[in-house]
């Protein structure tokens, strides 16, 4: 019986993996409707976006942030030619496919699957060259990205960072793979003329769509839990990593794909080091810690920030400061609304920082975009739409006193006004302090 037992359990969960929805969050049809709104922008050119390939170390593959955008595909090695001038899509996949390739990302080419991703046609990668010839024919335009591949825990700022320090360094000089795919259309595809893809890009995923915002909404539910968990288990004597740790727990168990980006635990002046991470500090009574750390689910991300005291109580001048950086914080999220732009938070910001005595001991940012990537995509200067989906961060930062502290949600611009969906994990002083009074994880 027992045997039995075990047998049917395998075979369900066998079943179960095998079944699971590629979709969960969004449809084809949702990948469809942004490759035609696409096709609306580039007249009669042929966009061509590559997917990520497998990474070199044992790390789960995370597609590319652009290739999924337009595909809901997950398969590594894959290529898509969305062709403005026809109003087709044509996904290229390769002939064989690591183990390491979930099952269901798996895709053969065919009818089946071009049904099944609601693409004109699934070809092997075979026939790329075919294909981009016809194009190179035809006289279409290339639209190519050119901004670096945004993959698990990257952002554009970072791509774009290590790009450059790669290209300027004299014992390097690597390019990029995008400007390397570039170059190859221009060697093998002369008279043909590039363009670039990367600003309609975007534009479109500066404003997100009700699904999107569904998961984001869902993303900052489950960070917030993490934080109330990490708030629980903070005591004098442990690590920061431990704090990290809990968060973890909350994140996995509640579905999250991975971290949106490393966690940034830092107790006592570790906080001075703005992306600080090692997290192996002991955390000590009268120390205020601060975690930076959310989780990422189905390709979207949300931003996080708390600071609370390790013993449970602030020392006055930690009060102090974090009173401020709560009412900055409330302020800005109160004054986010269609209309308003990022240096109106911004100096909405210095005037209560300033309010509170400390206009000396802040940065001039208030926050930066969130969704796909963590720091995503968008124009600084524009004003806000519904759909936008912006970080506010307060900071106040005194280097004689080896303080810093930091609040950080992410706030959805909705048609009224701003919708905080990171809200759920407290900033009230009473409520952090009930938390962290609370039994936490470890002591069950």
């Amino acid at each position: 019986m027992k045997s039995l037992k075990i047998f049917l359990y395998l075979a369900l969960s066998a079943f179960s993996a095998s079944a699971q929805n590629m979709f969960k969050y969004f449809t084809a049809d949702d990948f469809a409707a942004r490759r035609a709104k696409l096709m609306e922008q580039i007249g009669d050119g042929a966009a061509i976006l590559q997917g990520a390939e497998l990474p070199e170390p044992y790390i789960k593959f995370r597609q590319d942030n652009n290739f999924y955008y337009f595909s809901g595909v997950e398969l590594p090695g894959a290529v898509l030619i969305i062709n403005g001038k026809t109003k087709t899509s044509t996904l290229l996949v390769p002939e064989t496919a690591s183990g390491e390739v979930k099952e269901e990302a798996l895709i053969k080419p065919g009818e089946d699957a071009a049904k099944m991703y609601k693409m004109t046609a699934v070809l092997s990668k075979s026939l790329m060259t075919a294909q981009l010839s016809g194009l190179a024919t035809r006289g279409q335009d290339f639209y190519l990205v050119t901004s670096p591949e945004e993959v698990a825990e990257m952002s554009r700022d970072k791509g774009m960072g290590q790009r450059n320090n790669r290209l300027t360094d004299p014992w390097d000089g690597r390019i990029s793979k995008e400007v390397n795919f570039m170059n190859k259309i221009k060697e093998r595809y002369p008279l043909v003329s590039i363009k670039d893809l990367t600003p309609f890009i975007d534009n479109m995923r500066w404003v997100k769509d009700a699904r999107e915002i569904a998961v984001i909404r869902e993303c900052g539910k489950i960070g917030a839990h993490g934080f109330d968990e990490a708030m629980r288990v903070t005591r004098p004597g442990m690590y920061e990593y431990q704090i990290a740790a809990a968060a973890d727990f909350v994140y996995e168990n509640e579905g999250a794909q991975g971290p949106s980006y490393f966690p940034i635990v830092a107790s006592g002046e570790q906080g001075l080091s703005w992306h600080y991470n090692a997290n192996n500090h002991l955390m000590k009574a009268g120390d205020v810690v601060l975690m930076d750390y959310a989780p990422e689910l189905n390709y979207y991300s949300t931003d996080i920030t708390r600071t609370w005291p390790v013993d449970g109580k602030f020392t006055d001048i930690q009060l102090k400061m974090y009173n401020c950086i709560k009412d900055v914080s409330e302020t800005v999220i109160a004054a986010v609304k269609p209309g308003v732009t990022v240096q109106n938070l911004a100096d909405i910001a210095a005037k209560v920082y300033a309010k509170h005595g400390f206009d000396k001991q802040h940065p001039n940012g208030i926050g930066h975009f969130v969704g796909m990537a963590v720091h995503d995509v968008g124009p600084r200067d524009k004003p806000f739409v519904p759909g936008v989906v912006f970080n506010v961060e307060p900071i106040i930062e005194d280097k004689q006193l080896k303080l810093h502290l930091r609040l950080e949600d992410t706030i959805i611009v909705t048609e009224t006004g701003g919708e905080n969906v990171t809200s759920p994990t407290p900033t009230s002083v009473d409520a952090i302090t009930n938390l962290i009074k609370q039994k936490g994880i470890y002591e069950k």
